[in-house]
């Protein structure tokens, strides 16, 4: 299974049919689940500088998808570099810096121990057969920091079910986490340690799709970037945060 497709886009709150969804090879500007795509992107950038100064420092994107992450970070002063399984999202991303297509069984060898400062990973490790073993990966390839985002098992959009189904999960994950046991995963088994969360968005059932609906997108992110987020901000659409490597 390619990497590429943990960053497809899933619509959190909407059923999730069929295959799973591959990563879109373009976003919608009119979709607000596509804007959170590279707004969970921002945060973690955001989240980074408060600990880490760019000048000199190097960035590892780990399952790059479309490359925004190199065009985000690249912009702020990192040196970047993508690596993906799909070949056109390696393609695409080369827009935003080097590019290289990823050998996820032999990630260690291929980019070597402690080879870049940072390695960052969004919504990726949901999808691979073994968490453990990337994560380890991660934190062997980083020499100071990771930076992690995973959907948040604990969003708001489960109050109120009553049944078990499979119409809200997408189909290509295997695994998830909240904070709790995202926490564990790191710290208990893969060499790090956490530095701070970072919060992206809460999305509240029913009053989201109101706003969205009779306000616009715009309201919507707003609410879902603002108030929501203060109100519940471990309800977010991402389990993301900070980690730094245990030397």
């Amino acid at each position: 299974m390619s990497v590429s497709i943990a960053n497809s886009t899933e619509a959190p709150g909407f059923a999730q049919t069929g295959a799973p969804a591959h990563v879109p090879y373009q976003l919608d500007p009119n979709n607000r689940f596509h804007w959170y795509e590279n707004h969970w992107k921002r945060v973690a950038l955001n989240l980074l500088l408060k600990h880490c100064a760019p000048a000199g420092k190097t960035v590892l994107d780990y399952g790059c998808g479309r490359g925004e992450t190199l065009d985000i970070f690249g912009g702020a002063g990192f040196r970047v570099t993508g690596t993906d399984t799909d070949e056109q999202c390696v393609r695409l991303a080369e827009r935003y810096g080097k590019s290289l297509r990823l050998k996820p069984e032999a990630a260690v060898e291929q980019f070597g121990r402690k080879s870049f400062d940072v390695v960052t990973c969004f919504h990726v490790l949901e999808h691979v057969p073994s968490p453990i073993k990337t994560l380890g990966d991660i934190s062997a390839i980083a020499r100071d920091y990771a930076v992690l985002a995973v959907p948040n098992l604990r969003q708001l959009r489960w109050m109120g079910v009553r049944n078990i189904s499979l119409d809200l999960v997408n189909e290509g994950h295997l695994q998830a986490w909240d904070h709790w046991h995202f926490l564990n995963l790191a710290e208990r088994y893969c060499g790090l340690d956490l530095v701070e969360w970072g919060f992206d968005a809460t999305i509240f059932p029913w009053l989201s799709e109101w706003a969205a609906r009779f306000l616009g997108n715009d309201a919507a992110i707003r609410l879902e970037t603002g108030l929501f987020k203060r109100m519940f901000p471990y309800h977010g659409i991402s389990v993301l945060g900070l980690f730094r490597v245990r030397k």
